[in-house]
């Protein structure tokens, strides 16, 4: 929720020199292509990662683009004790340019994405897909996340390279959470007063539900 809001300040912002650029600009073919840098991923509360991406015009309205993440660990907000962390996150995207050109490209998009995580947690607990709270002083635990988006988005340019990509969209997303390997698991109930709500380290499930998107990136036009 945070992210979405500092996403929607940051756009405030831009709306006013957008409008500039619009009113000034030429229509042009749109032949450029991108490097992007996603830095609120960054600041995931739960799974922080660096994740980057290429967005390559193919021809006419056409892009087709590749977002790729890596981390490791927990984030700040979740003050686990943990170990040997590892995420990897893959996001394929086509993109379809709206109109015959201008110094603001709008699109719509299909992105498809997929997260694997894996992490030793240590001193904890968890609730089993029955319903049972364990604790636990060892568990490794995998969290796998797929699904689509249908976005729409810009590319605002803030000078001749450098420029902010604003999207939003939804779509569904599918997310196996499991534990394995148990260390000295009992039943019981861990206390959590470094936070007051649910995180994805505490409930083992199977879960397929409708999953909105909305973000920035930074990006350096080729």
């Amino acid at each position: 929720m945070r992210t979405h809001v500092l996403v929607l300040i940051i756009f405030s912002f831009s709306v006013q020199h957008m409008i500039a650029q619009e009113a000034d600009g030429k229509k042009s073919p749109d032949t450029d292509s991108y490097l992007t840098f996603s830095p609120l991923s960054l600041l995931d509360f739960y799974s922080p990662r660096l994740r980057v991406g290429y967005v390559q015009h193919i021809e006419g309205h056409w892009k087709l683009g590749l977002d790729l993440g890596v981390g490791g660990g927990t984030g700040l907000f979740s003050q686990r004790e943990s170990e040997d962390g590892t995420l990897f996150e893959v996001r394929p995207e086509i993109y379809y340019r709206l109109g015959k050109g201008s110094r603001t490209p709008k699109y719509i998009s299909a992105e498809f994405f997929y997260i694997d995580e894996s992490i030793t947690l240590l001193n904890d607990g968890y609730q089993r897909r029955d319903g049972v709270d364990f604790l636990y002083d060892k568990a490794d635990f995998n969290r796998q996340k797929y699904g689509m988006h249908l976005k729409f988005g810009l590319f605002l340019s803030l000078g001749r390279h450098f420029g902010f990509n604003f999207y939003g969209g939804l779509g569904f997303r599918f997310k196996d959470v499991s534990f394995g390997n148990l260390v000295n698991a009992r039943e019981g109930n861990a206390e959590r007063p470094r936070h007051g709500f649910t995180t994805i380290y505490e409930k083992e499930e199977k879960d397929f539900r409708p999953n909105p998107t909305l973000g920035v990136k930074l990006f350096y036009k080729l």
